[in-house]
């Protein structure tokens, strides 16, 4: 459990920072075959839009009142967050390109934020 937590908690970051960085200082950006560059470019800002979630969803969560509501909404966030994670990295490994390594780093930390989420709920 130690592991998920850090994994969770140090890989998203520095990951989407490293992949973003890589996607705009590569030239060409879509090799061929062109469908692969298209599915890692997808994964990349698919994974950007899961990081943006967690804010939004810990913001949204903490102004919640404690009760049912605010379990029940964590809960549904988290399995929606853990399988869009999964599909981003799914994407990342079948896509081509110099962002499918931090692509698939950052999917896998942010699935692990959010089963350490599950957990904690």
């Amino acid at each position: 459990m130690f592991f998920i937590g850090l994994a969770g908690y140090i890989l998203p970051i520095p990951c989407l920072i490293w992949a973003w960085v890589r996607w705009l200082t590569s030239k060409p950006r879509f090799v061929p075959p062109p469908w692969r560059s298209i599915l890692a470019f997808a994964a990349l800002i698919l994974v950007s839009a899961i990081g943006l979630s967690v804010l939004l969803v810990a913001v949204h969560a903490n102004s919640l009142p404690e009760g049912a509501g605010k379990y029940a909404f964590a809960l549904a966030s988290s399995r929606h967050g853990f399988a869009a994670s999964l599909l981003a990295l799914v994407l990342s490994l079948v896509g081509k390109g110099p962002v499918c390594s931090p692509v698939a780093l950052a999917s896998c930390g942010l699935a692990c934020l959010w089963v350490i989420a599950i957990v904690m709920y």
